[in-house]
């Protein structure tokens, strides 16, 4: 059993890049055999991760998420997903007015972009390197089909905005502009890029509304005491406010290390892992 100041943990939610998996992408067995058995006995796991969920799908069959919980969430917490039905079931959007307002602005500083649209399968790119970027047959394209060019005059709801600038000063004078729009959520990712989603969306809330979908479907009583939860990045600070026992990677930043309950390994070296078995050496 696993405990934190005598709290049972029962469900266990980690971030995807930088946390779960290593830099080249990669799964490490000793993380994914291990949380394959923690959900035998009865713990629950998920991934809340700023990519959309079939964006990171492989990695939630790959630790059989689909058998046991069910749900992800997705689009730093815009979504909660349930993974073995392929539905939604809880969703906090960007509307069209914000859509369009968020996107005269990236224009303006000449920066490039995707949007994915609800009920959409194509990732939109404004910018020509970009579009030509993602064209690429072996392209991320974020759980997407295909990648198309935006049109401002095809703007519809969206999931989230990610956007990226080649030059750091400018961003950083883009992002302050962004920062002051009352309806988004705008979560810096690194020096260069963001992620954009609904002001009311993020890790945090999509974490809370997880817990209260697991107390009704699968008759478990679950309280914030009872998650732990691993990150890495500025999109995981949300989650690291509302939960007491978040947990930080060893390389996240120094604003989300100062909110950490306790500190992890490194992703590269099966962090996750190695802190899950001192948790049961310590109980």
């Amino acid at each position: 059993m696993l405990k934190i100041n005598d709290h049972e943990i029962k469900l266990i939610v980690t971030n995807v890049d930088g946390t779960l998996i290593t830099d080249h992408q990669e799964l490490p067995v000793l993380v994914q055999n291990k949380l394959i058995v923690l959900q035998e006995q009865v713990v629950y796991v998920s991934i809340a991760s700023g990519r959309m969920p079939l964006g990171f799908d492989n990695y939630t069959t790959a630790l059989k998420i689909k058998d046991y919980s069910q749900y992800v969430i997705g689009a730093n917490g815009s979504l909660v997903y349930n993974a073995k039905n392929n539905k939604i079931v809880y969703s906090n959007l960007l509307t069209v007015d914000d859509v369009r307002a968020v996107v005269t602005i990236l224009l303006e500083y000449q920066c490039e972009f995707t949007i994915s649209y609800e009920n959409d399968n194509t990732l939109y790119c404004a910018g020509e390197v970009l579009l030509k970027a993602k064209s690429e047959p072996d392209a991320f394209l974020d759980g997407m089909k295909i990648a198309k060019p935006f049109q401002f005059d095809e703007i519809k709801r969206a999931n989230k905005i990610v956007a990226k600038h080649l030059s750091r000063t400018v961003f950083h004078e883009m992002f302050q502009v962004l920062k002051q729009m009352q309806n988004i959520n705008v979560e810096q990712l690194s020096d260069y890029g963001c992620d954009i989603v609904h002001v009311q969306s993020n890790k945090g809330e999509a974490i809370l509304h997880l817990v209260d979908i697991l107390n009704q479907t699968q008759k478990t009583n679950i309280k914030i005491e009872n998650v732990l939860y691993f990150g890495d990045n500025y999109n995981d600070r949300s989650a690291f406010e509302v939960l007491p026992y978040a947990i930080a990677m060893e390389h996240a930043p120094t604003e989300v290390l100062k909110l950490a309950f306790d500190v992890a390994g490194s992703n590269n070296a099966g962090g996750i892992y190695h802190y899950l078995n001192k948790l049961e050496q310590n109980n």
